[in-house]
């Protein structure tokens, strides 16, 4: 368990990381999430969440929960931040001590909170289990998910400040997708002063809104697609022409992204990204992926690329541009990559 004061995390993006399973026995493939990992920090996270909805929470034991948490943590080694999941149902107190272990490895343990209380409940009954958990987990750093499911909470202004009061909550990954919402809350956060309450935005198509509201950073699943250009946009979100180009395609080709994630995501990574990782999943039937949407997911990643070039990494010559497209045609990464750094 941490006993040191809770430290601020790093702005930037922390990608809800997808968990790469074996296709033989559906076991955690670690090789792959070695690359994975390697691949996420070269493209400029951050951070990292691991054991979230995106890496199949819900479908991996409790034992799995840690391991991986702490293979994330060991592989990262330093060079990012990494949280991790850890409430996952039953009683307050079967929560904390799974809280306990899962902070015993990562920078800060994640409540889902959605397991502090019944959809029927109001909010005084969740800081009331809020407050048990806190006096039962000692000093370990904790996170805040409102994750959809089982079912749907989103914390007010009012409840969010009075973590960010508490000085234990250091990461906050909002799902409301609401400028309105989004703007009262990290209102009444900052409203604390000196906290190392961190805001960091779900919902793509809200994420430079958020940031220009003194938000923290982004915590989404397209993190998972392309994290080098919603890394940029994190960066650079005033900038007048570059971030508003960036912000425009983020937000429309999230309706690619979300349609059957995460089996598109590891569709996706293993098309382009030269990871070799399987679409295979834990929760009970995934569902494929026809040849219409593998094409849309070939178009995406062309305009990323066209976007990457455009906003991010100019590509000085015609030529070089019409190669990089002529790589995605043909569906070798590598060789966009290669085409890439020759530009510069």
């Amino acid at each position: 368990m941490s006993t040191a004061p809770a430290q601020k995390l790093p702005e930037g993006v922390f990608p809800t990381m997808i968990t790469p399973f074996n296709d033989a026995d559906g076991t955690i493939d670690y090789p792959t999430l070695d690359k994975l990992i390697e691949w996420y920090i070269a493209s400029g996270c951050t951070g990292l969440f691991a054991v979230c909805q995106s890496s199949e929470m819900y479908h991996i034991s409790n034992d799995e929960r840690l391991q991986l948490a702490q293979h994330v943590k060991d592989k990262a080694a330093g060079r990012v931040s990494v949280v991790a999941s850890g409430t996952f149902g039953g009683p307050i107190e079967e929560q904390a001590a799974f809280v306990v272990k899962m902070g015993a490895i990562v920078d800060a343990v994640v409540v889902l909170v959605n397991q502090l209380a019944g959809q029927q409940e109001d909010d005084t009954v969740w800081k009331v289990n809020a407050q048990r958990l806190l006096d039962l987990t000692g000093t370990v750093p904790l996170g805040l998910y409102e994750c959809p499911e089982p079912y749907h909470r989103c914390l007010p202004a009012s409840t969010l400040q009075w973590c960010a009061e508490t000085q234990r909550f250091i990461f906050h990954k909002d799902t409301c997708c609401k400028t309105g919402p989004i703007l009262e809350k990290i209102k009444a956060v900052r409203s604390v002063g000196n906290t190392p309450f961190s805001f960091y935005n779900a919902n793509v198509a809200t994420l430079r809104y958020s940031l220009q509201k003194s938000g923290n950073g982004f915590s989404g699943i397209c993190a998972n697609f392309y994290p080098q250009l919603v890394s940029y946009l994190c960066k650079h979100f005033e900038s007048s022409v570059d971030a508003v180009e960036l912000q425009n395609f983020l937000s429309v080709a999230e309706n690619v992204v979300m349609f059957k994630y995460p089996v598109s995501a590891k569709a996706f990574l293993g098309m382009f990204e030269g990871l070799g990782i399987s679409t295979r999943c834990r929760k009970p039937n995934p569902p494929e992926l026809n040849e219409e949407e593998m094409l849309k997911l070939e178009a995406l990643h062309a305009q990323a690329l066209s976007v990457f070039c455009a906003c991010v990494n100019p590509v000085r010559s015609i030529t070089t541009r019409l190669a990089l497209l002529l790589c995605v045609r043909a569906r070798t990464s590598r060789s966009c990559l290669r085409c890439e750094l020759k530009s510069n």
